[in-house]
């Protein structure tokens, strides 16, 4: 199934949703809509990050191999947008040398965000 154009918008504005609502608004982000494979498997959607300029690169695929499986648009931003949510936290991880405090600040700031999201959604629903 090709993804069309409203599609695609469906997505970005479904994105740029999440990224405010989870408070990573510190983010430039770049779209594209493109065939995204792995060797034989497609997927749906693909975040790639720049840490240190604060550079998002999201990709919808333009071809969705079994649409029986597809969630969506919206469930598609909404998965990238929380591995932008943790992104910092691996990268933090991996790097060679980091303070003793930066992996106790990104968690507590993402446990923050999630209060946020999470009271919302708590509020909301009553």
């Amino acid at each position: 199934m090709k993804t069309s154009k409203k599609y695609f918008e469906r997505f970005k504005t479904a994105f740029l949703f999440w990224q405010k609502e989870l408070g990573l608004t510190q983010y430039r982000v770049i779209f594209y809509h493109q065939l995204l494979k792995y060797e034989e498997e497609t997927y749906f959607a693909q975040l790639v990050v720049g840490e240190k300029n604060k550079l998002a690169q999201v990709s919808l695929t333009t071809n969705i191999k079994d649409p029986k499986n597809d969630d969506g648009p919206e469930s598609h931003a909404k998965h990238e947008a929380i591995h932008l949510l943790l992104h910092r936290l691996r990268w933090l991880g991996g790097c060679r040398y980091i303070e003793s405090t930066d992996l106790d600040e990104e968690w507590e700031a993402i446990v923050v965000r999630l209060e946020k999201v999470l009271g919302c959604e708590l509020i909301n629903n009553k």
